[in-house]
């Protein structure tokens, strides 16, 4: 081999060993830096335990949100329900102890017409709920309550409404007196002289008195030894409107019958002799010891077992512990402040009193 083919093999040589030293830098540099557009794999990371505030069901995990999902606010924001909405609810659904018609609301809302000095409007609206006759004993009886506060103002003050439908306000004719005034009105002079202030003998033609269309009715409850006033009708009449209550002392061994009974005509009589039953004979009016208290209301029965009973009615008393108790021979009894105005009250002939069990 000259010279020349051996400087020949000598390059060709070096060629080759440079190409095989790219070749293998080449596949070095890929070994330790991959492609980044290959996936690379991963470790999953481990999950992190959860806690809660809540003990764990007997049934099992419950169900967790997912981790992206915003949490619930809280407190949960008011919802802001139309007055309407909830009286309405509550008369579908109505709370335990108050019935649909008379909710605690109703209380309050009468309270606050009477703070408001709208009495008549708290009144009507009390009365249409104790008409339904959809309440228990105890709710009837904070309505009653409240119906004989506002009769205070309403009926036994000298405050006039002109408005009231079971009254108002009369200007005085000339030939007028309080008895005409009061006849025409189904109701008594004495309890216009009452609610007025006057005597018969200062009326004067021009002046305005406050008037009670009556007459007033009497509804006596023997389990609960109390006299109930109506005006406008008996209880369950659609005019009745309930307007006080009474405690009352009854007949010895339960002997006041039940029934209807009317307000006899000419019988209604103040400072009345006692003719004793029991042969203790005549007691004058003005003697201590007689048992009727200064007032007899005479009763005639008209239904039930009142029917044919004779010499029964309603007087005061003179021994005050015997109310509440069955103590008279068959009388209705009254502590002697309360017998002076249901005696103005009572209206001869036209006022009924009903004696219930």
């Amino acid at each position: 081999m000259n010279r020349q083919s051996r400087r020949l093999s000598r390059l060709l040589l070096a060629i080759l060993l440079l190409s095989f030293s790219a070749a293998a830098l080449s596949f070095i540099y890929k070994m330790n830096h991959p492609s980044s557009s290959a996936p690379a794999a991963q470790t999953p990371a481990p999950l992190a335990p959860m806690v809660s505030d809540e003990p764990a069901s007997p049934l099992g995990p419950a169900t967790q949100p997912a981790r992206d999902a915003a949490p619930p606010a809280w407190p949960p924001p008011a919802i802001d329900t139309p007055g309407h909405a909830v009286e309405a609810a509550v008369r579908l659904t109505g709370p335990a102890t108050e019935p649909s018609a008379s909710g605690p609301s109703l209380l309050a809302r009468a309270q606050a017409k009477t703070d408001a000095g709208r009495f008549l409007e708290a009144r009507a609206e009390l009365n249409d709920a104790l008409q339904s006759e959809n309440l228990d004993a105890s709710q009837t009886d904070s309505i009653k309550a409240m119906l004989s506060r506002i009769s205070q103002t309403v009926l036994f003050s000298h405050r006039r409404f002109a408005d009231d439908a079971y009254g108002g306000v009369y200007v005085v004719q000339p030939g007028d007196n309080l008895a005409k005034i009061a006849m025409a009105h189904d109701c008594t002079w004495e309890l216009l002289s009452r609610i007025n202030g006057i005597e018969p003998r200062h009326l004067r033609s021009g002046a305005s008195i406050k008037i009670i269309d009556g007459p007033f009715f009497a509804v006596v409850e023997k389990h609960k030894f109390t006299l109930e006033i109506y005006l406008g009708g008996l209880p369950g009449e659609k005019s009745s409107m309930f307007i006080t209550s009474y405690p009352v002392g009854l007949g010895r061994d339960d002997s006041t019958p039940v029934g209807t009974w009317i307000v006899e005509p000419h019988r209604k009589l103040k400072h009345p002799t006692y003719y004793s039953p029991r042969g203790e004979g005549v007691i004058a009016a003005d003697d201590p010891k007689n048992p009727l208290g200064g007032y007899w209301i005479g009763l005639t029965g008209t239904e039930g077992q009142a029917v044919g009973k004779l010499s029964y009615g309603i007087h005061g008393t003179i021994d005050p512990d015997s109310i509440g108790k069955q103590s008279s021979l068959g009388c209705i009894r009254l502590r002697p402040d309360d017998i002076a105005v249901v005696f103005d009250m009572m209206v001869e002939g036209k006022s009924l009193v009903v004696v219930k069990e």
